[in-house]
């Protein structure tokens, strides 16, 4: 006979891993509810942290009290003589918990991964703060919470005018999201703000002005569509500025591959690696700062974008 739950453990469980908590006091059901229902909190809050803040904190801290309360009593209600299911002892919760772990692991490594655009580089395509889905397969890159066990080639097509998430070159533990422009042997150039791909300049269409939300202050940038081997999106540019200055004295891998004049640059795309824009023109740090992404750095390809 196995003794009943200790409710003080259930109480401990409930307040640090609320499903696991209702499996050790022999309540699946229970325990499939607060699942379901802290996955709707984290959603909710993944999407709405940066709104409502306080709300979200005193949802989850309530949540997880009441869960804790609930296993409590649950425990202390259970029967003496009845025996404990297998899979609400010890070895069974840790293996629970370690499947779990490895089926989100992987469902992120290989399938699909959320993140959050951290910056404005993306107007008016994605917006700052925006969650982003990745698609991962066939890039080469598995792997999440900063470990990656899996690198292989990339087998996916990679498309012009696609948007894709890699690791920052300079700093690989920050991912970066922008446009793809130039595929390797590419020869990209950027003359007056504008770009060509192998001699053949992108199409660009005026729509008009757009009020872009820098930090809190509203700037009027002009916003065009841009169509890139038959992929349309929009780009903004400051009009009010000038030509950018590129950085002809900073130092990059390939760097030999480009040549400056002033604001004007011309690069050809090494093998294996990558030429990326932001949309948001005059405010973004990209290729023609700091060279070339390299295949091992993607992550993978935007899916769906949240606002």
């Amino acid at each position: 006979m196995i003794k009943r739950p200790n409710k003080w453990l259930a109480l401990i469980l409930g307040v640090f891993t609320p499903p696991l908590s209702l499996v050790y006091v022999a309540q699946p059901a229970w325990a499939v509810f607060y699942f379901v229902l802290l996955m709707g909190l984290g959603v909710i809050g993944f999407f709405y942290e940066h709104v409502y803040p306080i709300l979200i904190l005193i949802s989850l801290i309530t949540f997880y009290l009441a869960c804790g309360i609930h296993s409590f009593r649950l425990a202390k209600a259970y029967l003496v003589d009845k025996i404990r299911p297998h899979y609400s002892r010890w070895y069974g919760l840790l293996a629970i918990y370690l499947a779990f772990f490895v089926i989100v692991f992987l469902f992120r490594s290989f399938g699909f991964e959320p993140f959050r655009q951290a910056s404005s580089s993306m107007l008016p395509s994605i917006e700052h703060r925006a969650i982003l889905v990745v698609r991962k397969w066939g890039y080469g890159h598995y792997g999440s919470y900063g470990f990656v066990p899996f690198h292989r080639s990339i087998s996916a097509e990679m498309q012009r005018g696609d948007v894709i998430v890699f690791d920052y070159p300079e700093n690989k533990s920050v991912q970066y999201i922008k446009r793809l422009i130039g595929l390797p042997g590419d020869r990209v150039e950027y003359r007056d703000k504008q770009i060509s791909v192998n001699g053949v300049s992108i199409a660009r269409i005026k729509e008009g002005e757009y009020m872009a939300n820098l930090g809190g202050e509203f700037e009027k940038l002009t916003r065009y569509q841009e169509t890139l081997d038959g992929k349309p999106y929009d780009v903004v540019v400051d009009e009010s500025i000038g030509r950018p200055i590129l950085p002809d004295s900073s130092s990059f891998k390939f760097k030999e591959n480009c040549s400056f004049n002033g604001s004007d640059l011309s690069c050809l795309v090494p093998e294996n690696h990558y030429f990326v824009l932001g949309d948001n023109r005059d405010n973004s740090r990209d290729s023609r700062y700091w060279g070339f992404v390299p295949e091992k750095n993607v992550v993978g390809v935007v899916w769906k974008t949240f606002k």
